[in-house]
């Protein structure tokens, strides 16, 4: 016989056992990702590195006056070049200045045939002669009163209008010789004999040697330094060195370039220069405030602009701006810094504007007692506890911090 409970039934203890085993396991493994996440947390935490302050070089530089050189780019050209032409037309009947023959004003460079100009000079002539004695008569006769004011005036016209037909042959028989139209040198000859020419067409095209001119064109930023009669000088292609002076400044700017046309006369008596050489033209301006540096300190920013990275008091980096003004056989120098300026020549590409920096200046800005800082500039924490002559301990670390102020 079998009896049942009245009681309710319990949950079977294997699954309560179950239960327990499957919250112990869930906490274990929730309590795993705590701790490893503190402890991820801590590792950052002293892993992070701590921000370091950058070392650098610098030197304290003085401005000092300098003329700045002006270096364009340029080529030689004749003061003078003309293509000699002809008025009138003809048969060119000679050429007596050849090609690379100097001439003087005045000489025949191409001469056409005169044809019938002659024979009509002559009538000109001719009916001139005429109408000057139709023209005296009729005033003697006026004066006797046989004529009238009328009738002398036509006859007076007559005779001026056979005036001016002589000068205009007169001019067409001269316009047959093409002439040189100053000293210089027959550069080309267009024509030959037997060639007919039309009027305008050219003759010879003739340069003027002495003087010459260097040319270039100069940007917006330079074009205000220079003067019209300052001193400069030439370097051509060729190795020729000339000197001379500025003949013309442009007023106005190339519509295509935006620069300006700067003209540099030269002397030129043994016509030894030839037009279009290319040529280094350099003029000094006038005297300003320059520091010397060397080119590898030199650097651009984001836009391109040269400068150099200088130091203020409290050590923050800056670019300045610089122009390149000349150079010797020392550095170069250039202008836009003050007239003190520290500036970083080791480990200025490390840095960006605006950053703090610790600065050890150069043995050539720093006392003679801060010589041996750039040593002992990194590792200067480390050295202090370590057991040292007196001396040592003052000379050691005592440099690098008056060499940064000083510096900065």
């Amino acid at each position: 016989m079998t009896y049942e409970s009245d009681e309710p039934r319990g949950i079977p203890r294997s699954y309560v056992v179950a239960a327990v085993l499957l919250i112990i396991l869930i906490a274990w493994v929730a309590s795993g990702y705590v701790l490893r996440g503190e402890k991820a947390k801590t590792q950052d935490a002293s892993a992070k590195p701590k921000e370091s302050i950058v070392t650098v070089r610098a030197r304290v530089l003085t401005a000092e006056q300098r003329r700045a050189t002006l270096v364009i780019r340029g080529q030689t050209e004749a003061l003078r070049k003309v293509e000699v032409r002809s008025e009138t037309a003809g048969t060119v009947s000679g050429t007596p200045a050849d090609k690379g023959q100097t001439v003087k004003t005045g000489d025949i460079l191409c001469q056409l045939k005169l044809d019938a100009r002659e024979a009509q000079l002559a009538q000109a002539r001719a009916q001139k002669k005429q109408r000057e004695l139709e023209y005296e008569g009729s005033k003697s006769l006026a004066e006797k009163g046989f004529r009238s004011d009328t009738a002398v005036a036509g006859d007076k016209a007559e005779f001026e209008g056979a005036r001016a037909a002589v000068e205009q042959m007169e001019k067409e028989m001269e316009n047959t010789r093409m002439r040189a139209p100053f000293d210089g040198i027959v550069d080309d000859r267009r024509v030959d004999v037997g060639d007919y020419m039309q009027p305008g067409a050219v003759c010879a095209v003739v340069i003027d040697q002495d003087p010459f001119l260097v040319v270039g064109q100069v940007s917006e930023r330079d074009v205000a330094a220079l003067k019209q009669g300052e001193p400069g000088s030439a370097r051509l292609i060729t190795g020729e060195q000339v000197t001379g002076t500025v003949r013309f400044v442009s007023r106005a700017a190339d519509a295509q370039t935006r620069t300006f046309r700067v003209e540099l006369e030269v002397p030129n008596p043994a016509g030894d220069l030839r037009d279009g050489v290319t040529a280094e033209i350099r003029i000094e301006t006038q005297a300003v405030p320059a520091h010397r540096v060397s080119p590898a300190i030199l650097g651009l920013d984001e836009r391109g602009v040269v400068g150099l990275r200088t130091l203020d008091p409290d050590g923050t980096v800056r670019f300045v701006p610089v122009t390149i003004i000349g150079d010797d056989k020392d550095g170069i120098w250039v202008s836009g810094l003050p007239e003190r300026a520290t500036v970083i020549t080791v480990g200025q590409e490390f840095v960006t504007p605006g950053q703090k920096v610790k600065a050890v200046m150069d043995d050539a800005a720093a006392p003679p007692a801060a010589a041996p800082a750039p040593a002992p500039a990194t590792p200067a924490p480390q050295a202090a506890p370590a057991p040292a002559p007196a001396t040592q301990d003052k000379a050691a670390p005592a440099p690098a911090p008056n060499a940064a102020n000083k510096g900065v």
